[in-house]
């Protein structure tokens, strides 16, 4: 999607068992305010960061657009995925080889051998895709079959900060935020997914960064042979379809995490503090 907006978070600081209603509806007790703008390093900044001290073999991208962030990776080899490719980015710079697949990501994951694509699974992936909640779930459980079990997958947009933003109409979210200093920003509801991780992945190690404009969610521990999100998707769909994409909500999701720097996980190697190496 747009290149603009369109934590240290330990796995225990985001409960694995927050029911729907207390992601969704926040009482005076649970709520906390929303943040303000993003204070770290910019996001696309980060990704570079670590692709390099992380030594990055195999990078995939779901969502390349113009090609911004994908053109700063640096990778061996790289696989990017987009619908419709609008690139104004030299997408090959800091890469031996690079393929570009323009078909939507259910039919690249369901027709693409992305293992042989990029000669090994993905160690480093970056999912900015369709900007509703069951396209990034479909993007992570189907991103992880491919990934290593060391792998990395970074999460764009979870992180909203108002709630204009947050509608599933990128339209209407456009139209909403007139007047708000977040104009124009569209996120939809993928700030959904870092719940959904929590409740039914509490195997996941689940990392936020207060990365600017709206965010990075850092996943690692994967586990490429596990099937719970595929086989409970129409389940996890309907249950988190029904929480609303309120200022409350949001506000109530604020509560159960703790935002950390980026600084932090970008001092020299401590990387390794964060994620799986």
């Amino acid at each position: 999607m747009s290149d603009q907006a369109d934590i240290l978070v330990p796995p225990s600081t985001i409960p694995a068992n927050m029911p729907p209603s207390q992601v969704g509806a926040a009482s005076a007790e649970a709520s906390a305010p929303l943040p303000g703008p993003h204070r770290g390093d910019y996001y696309i900044s980060v990704l570079k960061r670590l692709s390099q001290t992380r030594a990055v073999k195999r990078y995939l991208e779901v969502g390349v657009c113009t090609g911004e962030s994908f053109a700063q990776i640096v990778a061996e080899r790289a696989v990017g995925v987009d619908p419709a490719f609008r690139l104004t980015h030299n997408v090959a710079t800091n890469k031996t080889e690079v393929r570009l697949f323009q078909m939507s990501s259910d039919a690249f994951f369901a027709e693409v051998d992305v293992p042989a694509a990029l000669g090994g699974p993905a160690d480093f992936a970056f999912l900015d895709g369709m900007h509703q909640f069951e396209y990034l779930l479909r993007d992570f459980y189907n991103t992880e079959r491919v990934a290593s079990p060391r792998g990395l997958i970074a999460l764009h947009d979870c992180l909203p900060l108002a709630e204009p933003m947050l509608l599933r109409d990128s339209q209407e979210a456009v139209r909403l935020s007139r007047e708000t200093p977040y104009n124009g920003w569209w996120t939809g509801d993928v700030w959904k997914v870092v719940a959904i991780l929590a409740k039914y992945r509490p195997d996941l190690r689940i990392v936020c960064a207060d990365a600017p404009p709206t965010g990075l969610v850092f996943v690692s521990n994967l586990d490429p042979g596990s099937d719970s999100l595929r086989r409970d998707y129409c389940r996890i769909v309907d249950e988190f379809a029904a929480v609303p994409n309120t200022a409350e909500g949001l506000a109530a999701f604020y509560s159960g995490i703790s935002l950390v720097p980026t600084a932090r996980i970008l001092l020299g190697f401590d990387h390794s503090l964060y994620f799986r190496a």
